[in-house]
């Protein structure tokens, strides 16, 4: 009766995520070497009560490892330069609550971490899982064209400020934005937790005072005129 009950929670969420879903980009994993035997799929995902989501599939599964991570990345190797990758998950474990070792269960079944609000899903192209003990990649995914009957409306792709500059970068905080159009603009920073730490509304053509922060990387976020990017900033 348990388990009946089990399947039938899990089929309502995942019908549940299916039909609030407005736009997706996804794929299957791909091993970074066999002993690792990891498979199955996974996707970027964002749903109309505004959650942007990264979800492992429930045909996920890997074998244990010590200090596994999730990543979102703009290249499939985090140790890449240029790959802004933002991890998104504490250390995975398995069903038994195990980590790494002989004779430990597999990490299997579906899972979903949350990205930075900043986040479109223009930003990242691969899911990376990285064994932080031995600094190695596990396996990603490469991500696909977006999907869903809702992606057009959102205009992920077509909503970006391609020709704004955001300089000196990396900043000892003070931040100049350049940009071909003087129109105001919504500006919003988050560091890594995905926490808004500084929001203003003020010209594309203007310097942004930003010394209160403490030394790390940030998202900014400019939207105007209906359309927004995100910059990465490190403040040193």
């Amino acid at each position: 009766m348990k388990k009946q009950l089990l399947f039938l929670a899990v089929t309502f969420m995942a019908s549940f995520q299916f039909t609030q879903a407005q736009c997706s980009r996804s794929g299957s994993f791909v091993q970074s070497d066999p002993m690792y035997s990891i498979s199955g799929d996974a996707n970027i995902t964002f749903t109309t009560s505004g959650d942007k989501d990264v979800i492992f599939e429930s045909n996920f599964a890997t074998v244990q490892g010590a200090d596994l991570r999730v990543y979102i990345s703009k290249t499939d190797d985090i140790a890449t330069p240029g790959s802004d990758a933002i991890q998104i998950s504490g250390q995975l474990e398995n069903d038994a609550g195990g980590f790494g070792g002989p004779g430990t269960a597999p990490i299997t079944g579906m899972m979903t971490f949350s990205i930075p609000p900043s986040t479109t899903l223009a930003d990242f192209d691969f899911i990376v899982i990285q064994c932080i003990a031995i600094n190695e990649r596990w396996g990603h995914v490469a991500l696909g064209a977006n999907t869903g009957a809702d992606c057009a409306s959102l205009s992920i792709n077509e909503n970006t400020l391609n020709s704004l500059a955001l300089y000196p970068n990396p900043s000892k905080g003070n931040v100049t934005l350049q940009s071909s159009t003087n129109e105001d603009a919504q500006i919003s920073v988050y560091n890594m937790l995905g926490k808004q730490v500084y929001k203003t509304v003020q010209s594309l053509n203007s310097d942004i005072d930003l010394n209160n922060l403490k030394t790390g990387i940030y998202l900014v976020r400019i939207e105007a005129e209906g359309k927004q990017t995100t910059k990465r900033l490190i403040i040193e």
